[in-house]
């Protein structure tokens, strides 16, 4: 779905308000679209209205992990998908879906963003 310029739609699920923007900010700087959303719930909805490349999700979510809606995404939509978490990388995490390990910092996400639009 990444625009001939490999702009890309990120959709960007976390819980913590201030963590949310700083993420949204970052993925603006970077010159790509976002969408935040406060829960999994919230995402799975936008995800069956929209488009997205991109999901980057908050593992500890309210109600539903980021680890199901990362699963209920893909039955969605075909997107990349990351997971960020305090914790290491559990055997539970599909081999598919992405590791970013919190915190992380602005050269990490970029190489992230890097990566799903073909640089």
């Amino acid at each position: 779905m990444a625009t001939t310029d490999n702009k890309l739609r990120v959709l960007l699920v976390e819980d913590n308000p201030d963590a949310l923007e700083g993420m949204i900010e970052m993925t603006h700087f970077f010159g790509h679209e976002a969408q935040g959303c406060p829960s999994a719930e919230a995402a799975l909805d936008l995800l069956r209205a929209e488009p997205f490349d991109v999901m980057v999700t908050d593992i500890g979510l309210p109600g539903m992990s980021g680890l199901d809606l990362a699963r209920q995404a893909r039955d969605i939509q075909p997107l990349n998908i990351t997971v960020a978490s305090g914790y290491a990388r559990g055997d539970d995490v599909p081999t598919d879906v992405g590791w970013l390990m919190k915190p992380f910092g602005i050269d990490e996400y970029a190489a992230l963003l890097a990566k799903a639009s073909g640089y």
